[in-house]
């Protein structure tokens, strides 16, 4: 995470997330990033992606599906690109463990194997406008403490929303006895070290 992160918000996301209270994270941090410039952030506050929840419960359930014919899966891991410089698209990896290693040491995720993971992403629809923002703030060529403090709030509230969409997505799938509504699934960005589980 950025060595800029010193927002108090941003200081108690962590414990948020153990809690699993994904709203209150995400009102906190929405009304933080309200009250910094530049403004062009603030074309992320109010954005969901859970209209997306149906098509992303099919596509973890085709994916599920699959890779357990091969391995029992006791977790899921779901990594979004690094979107904060890759702002053309924006999406989600799959990946299927059939060991759960310790939350506190996150390395046995990048130990997968290339038949566990998915073979098409799923791609993120409704945030063009946040990824036009990302794209500005990469042309700055001396952004101020502010400036990076706001990309910073702006970078949690993309990964809080793809959590929430992946916790709707996970009690979707228990309300419909489906088979890994019973598996952890571990939710994150591409190098960004606040993990959701949702279990």
């Amino acid at each position: 995470m950025s060595p800029s992160l010193n927002d108090d918000v941003l200081e108690h996301l962590a414990s948020y997330l153990e809690e699993s209270q994904l709203s209150v994270a995400i009102a906190q941090v929405e009304a933080a990033l309200g009250k910094m410039e530049p403004a062009y952030f603030h074309a992320l506050r109010g954005v969901s992606l859970l209209p997306q929840r149906d098509a992303g419960l099919r596509w973890l359930n085709a994916f599920y599906d699959r890779v357990s014919r091969t391995q029992p899966v006791n977790a899921l891991y779901l990594e979004m690109n690094g979107f904060d410089i890759n702002t053309d698209e924006w999406y989600v990896d799959g990946f299927a463990f059939e060991k759960v290693g310790d939350p506190g040491e996150l390395d046995w995720l990048a130990d997968w194997e290339q038949d566990m993971t998915t073979t098409e992403p799923f791609v993120l629809r409704g945030f063009e406008a946040g990824q036009q923002a990302f794209a500005q703030y990469m042309e700055e060529e001396d952004p101020s403490d502010g400036l990076e403090r706001a990309r910073d709030l702006a970078e949690a509230l993309v990964v809080l929303r793809l959590q929430e969409l992946l916790d709707h997505i996970h009690r979707a799938a228990k309300s419909q006895g489906l088979a890994w509504g019973q598996t952890s699934i571990w939710v994150t960005a591409h190098d960004y070290d606040l993990v959701h589980i949702s279990k």
